[in-house]
């Protein structure tokens, strides 16, 4: 199992429009796992593409649901602390630079646009809430789907990948359904409670030309 980025010289709009050719050339992986790794509820169908640019990656996510949990007022301009608690979707990732398996980047993205970007060190559990990574997002609701794209610049890694470049990441995705919380692995992490932060269990993310 792995992530696969595909890379796209240039990407005119950051947009959702999963149609356009360049989100076509994007391999579509499918969120169809919960945390332990049990087939998640048809109703929340998930897929996640992921493409690179000189600059940035991108990752898009298509959401079907039934119910929404998210805020009614809110500034996309500004970053929204504990958006886990809501309906989001997520990619933690890991470059070659970090100096242990145990610190990684956490970005998400929830339905109305809104973003939170973190660097997590689950050496001794200390976070850095205020650290900025750059990121902007794009985001859709439509009946029964909703969708979300966000960019994060490589300037927040420190590094800019080559082709065939491996890093470390997994996605995820957080929602409702019937009023319980649903939580949806690309690769899970079979914790006995809800968690993605588990680092062992992040795949590759391989950077490529076209698959």
């Amino acid at each position: 199992m792995e992530i696969i980025a595909v890379f796209q010289p240039t990407v005119p709009l950051l947009d959702t429009d999963f149609t356009a050719a360049h989100w076509r050339r994007a391999v579509v992986h499918p969120v169809h796992l919960n945390w332990r790794g049990e087939e998640a509820p048809t109703e929340l169908q998930t897929t996640a593409r992921v493409l690179w640019t000189p600059t940035e990656i991108i990752f898009g996510y298509e959401c079907s649901y039934t119910e929404l949990d998210m805020d009614d007022a809110f500034d996309v301009h500004e970053e929204r602390h504990a958006l886990w608690d809501r309906d989001v979707c997520e990619a933690f990732i890991r470059s070659p630079l970090e100096s242990d398996y145990r610190i990684y980047k956490e970005f998400e993205v929830a339905p109305t646009g809104q973003w939170v970007d973190l660097c997590i060190n689950r050496i001794d559990v200390t976070h850095d809430w205020q650290w900025q990574s750059g990121m902007k997002t794009a985001a859709q609701i439509d009946e029964n789907q909703w969708r979300a794209a966000m960019a994060i610049p490589f300037s927040a890694f420190g590094l800019t990948p080559q082709i065939g470049d491996r890093w470390d990441a997994n996605l995820f995705r957080v929602s409702r359904l019937n009023g319980e919380r649903q939580f949806l692995a690309y690769a899970p992490t079979f914790t006995e409670q809800p968690s993605f932060h588990v680092p062992e269990r992040f795949v590759t993310l391989r950077f490529t030309t076209a698959e």
